[in-house]
Formats: C-alpha cells, sequence, structure tokens
C-alpha cells in the first residue's frame, strides 16, 4: 500500500479540455499496471460522508467556472460503452470557487469540498478509467487549475487481476 497523492498531476493522470455543456472528462486517471485505487467514502476528517476533492476550477482567463457547474466521479470498465458513474453529481461548485485550496483543507471546511461516492468505497483497477466529468458553461484551463484527492481517502494496493 502506498499513500502517494492522486492528482491532476499524478503520473496515472491526464489533463482533459471538457467541452462547453456537455457531461464529459476533465479528467481521466488509469492506475499503473498492477495497482488498484481504492477511493473511499468516509474519511476520517470532517463529519459528512464523501471523498474530499480538493480543486481550483479555472477557464483560460483564470477566472473561476461558473458555479452552476456540474462535477461527477465517472468509471469506464472493460466491455462497458458507456461511463458509470461513482459518485453523486455536485450540482453546484460554489464550494470550491469560494474557499481556496488551504481553505478547503481546514477540517471545518472540508464536508464542503466532500464528493459522496456510490457505496461505501469504490475500486478503480488497472484496466478502469476513473473521470472528473464537468458539465457547465466553461472549459477548464489545467494551467490555471489544480485538483487533488484527499490522501486519506486514496488506498493504493497491489492487484493481480
Amino acid at each position: 500500500m502506498s499513500s502517494r497523492t492522486l492528482s491532476y498531476l499524478s503520473e496515472e493522470a491526464t489533463q482533459e479540455e471538457n467541452v462547453a455543456d456537455v457531461l464529459t472528462p476533465a479528467l481521466t486517471v488509469v492506475p499503473e499496471q498492477g495497482e488498484l485505487l481504492r477511493l473511499l467514502n468516509n474519511v476520517p476528517t470532517g463529519a459528512a460522508d464523501g471523498l474530499p476533492i480538493f480543486a481550483d476550477f479555472r477557464d483560460s482567463n483564470g477566472n473561476p467556472l461558473s458555479t452552476s457547474t456540474t462535477l461527477i466521479l465517472r468509471a469506464i470498465r472493460p466491455g462497458m460503452d458507456e461511463p458509470t458513474a461513482v459518485s453523486v453529481a455536485e450540482t453546484n461548485i460554489a464550494p470550491w470557487n469560494r474557499l481556496d485550496i488551504g481553505d478547503q483543507r481546514n477540517e471545518e471546511n472540508i464536508d464542503a469540498v466532500k464528493v459522496e461516492l456510490k457505496g461505501d468505497r469504490v475500486n478503480i483497477r488497472d484496466k478502469d478509467v476513473l473521470r472528473v466529468d464537468l458539465d457547465g458553461p466553461d472549459v477548464i484551463d489545467w494551467s490555471q487549475s489544480e485538483l487533488y484527492f484527499a490522501r486519506k481517502g486514496v488506498i493504493r494496493e497491489s492487484y493481480q487481476g
């Protein structure tokens, strides 16, 4: 098991350019060969269920993405034609726009940036793709944006399958 941070800069992550007003990936994650990512819905920080995601979503002008932007985690598994939701859709990104990343990490704010998973954990194998999908009027610019999954919310394990 490893506790390396999973972020927009991780080797297994690919920064994507979402399409405005269409639910499309902004970030895709494919675990390294022989690795499983276990996303936890209950981390030991804050009171609410959910996986904390610390993010600063910005467009090419450096402006925050519209608060009406929807964020959802989806997965594609072998044999699937369409991605399936592995989290509840967050239909308003105001908490991420209102708080800088340092404030998002504070215990009194962390519940506001948790994304509730469908189940107590989500396993992403080396043959699966995890997507951070956005649907809103703006296109993310990764040169001005950041995204980190809470370290306590992602467990990396060896996987043979």
